[in-house]
């Protein structure tokens, strides 16, 4: 099992919220109530496909791991 740190690689990254796709659901998000699970997977999802996330990596990281938790395996 690995843990997802605050300088996580884009594959690292996107190896997580595919981990974590399951859990990825019509909850209320704990980041943002006003989003479900879901959404915040996807934009997140989104951002890491889309390409150059380094202006806001640590930003993604702290948000997918206070939504998901830490852990993850590859």
């Amino acid at each position: 099992m690995k843990i997802l740190g605050e300088f996580a690689t884009d594959e690292e990254i996107k190896d997580f919220l595919l981990y974590h796709m399951g859990d990825a659901d019509n909850r209320k998000s704990k980041i943002n109530p006003i989003l479900t699970r879901q959404q915040v997977w996807d934009i997140n999802m989104g951002a890491v496909m889309q390409g150059d996330i380094t202006r806001v990596r640590s930003l993604i990281t702290k948000n997918i791991t206070k939504e998901f938790g830490k852990h993850y395996e590859v």
